[in-house]
């Protein structure tokens, strides 16, 4: 664990994100952590999307005293994946350090990201140290949506929608456009919902009533994205 003291000309302290291999070699810190007589700790889960930035909270009381030093380490505890350390060009400090921000910045954010992350901050005798769960998630792509079936009354028709890419879990709802475009009308009450696949819905007995616009959309936690397909009655010649 490396210390720098505070002078007239201030300081820089080392930004780290130390992978779990390298931790285990440093007995002697963890051990001087545990002995912290004046200490606080706080977990928190975060969940972002590929591309975007995540700030990793942690936050500390700065006091100068009769040993004004500031020790600020950023460890990677449980890593998802073989990634040994995040690189260097994406991190920073989201704030003011000398002011109790020691908060992390990720840029760019990638599924390897994940992880459990650990800030431990040292104030002179004083102790803090904050952990974070960070999981990254691919939003939903844009679904695709279609039909299977004869369009014509009386018959059956088969409609699914499926989004190609997505953490999971998937979700998917079918709802039926109303006038003017708006969405969250009931489906027809002969329409069968498929349980084990939700993205898929059976139009039964096809009639006037059952045409019009229809809206897939697939969601999970961090976006949706939606389809839609027309339903439209075909009339059968016969010669």
């Amino acid at each position: 664990m490396k210390e720098e003291t505070i002078g007239s000309s201030g300081f820089h302290p080392q930004l780290w994100v130390i992978p779990p291999q390298q931790q285990r070699q440093d007995n002697s810190a963890a051990a001087l952590l545990l002995l912290g007589v004046l200490g606080t700790c706080a977990q928190t889960e975060m969940k972002r999307v590929v591309g975007d930035n995540a700030t990793l909270p942690c936050h500390h009381q700065f006091w100068v005293g009769d040993d004004p030093t500031l020790d600020i380490e950023w460890l990677l505890l449980k890593p998802t994946n073989r990634q040994r350390v995040v690189e260097r060009s994406r991190v920073s400090f989201a704030g003011e350090y000398l002011k109790g921000d020691a908060s992390l910045v990720i840029s760019d954010l990638s599924l390897i990201d994940s992880g459990e992350y650990s800030c431990k901050v040292k104030t002179g005798a004083q102790y803090h140290w904050s952990t974070i769960s960070l999981i990254v998630l691919v939003k939903p792509s844009k679904p695709r949506c279609w039909m299977e079936g004869k369009l014509l009354e009386g018959g059956d028709v088969k409609m699914s929608c499926k989004s190609a890419d997505g953490s999971d879990p998937l979700h998917y709802k079918w709802e039926r456009v109303m006038d003017k475009g708006k969405y969250g009308g009931k489906l027809p009450s002969m329409a069968l919902v498929d349980l084990k696949n939700p993205e898929i819905v059976t139009l039964k007995n096809l009639t006037k009533e059952s045409t019009g616009v229809y809206k897939c959309t697939a969601s999970n936690d961090v976006g949706e994205d939606s389809c839609t397909v027309e339903v439209k009655l075909h009339c059968e010649w016969k010669p």
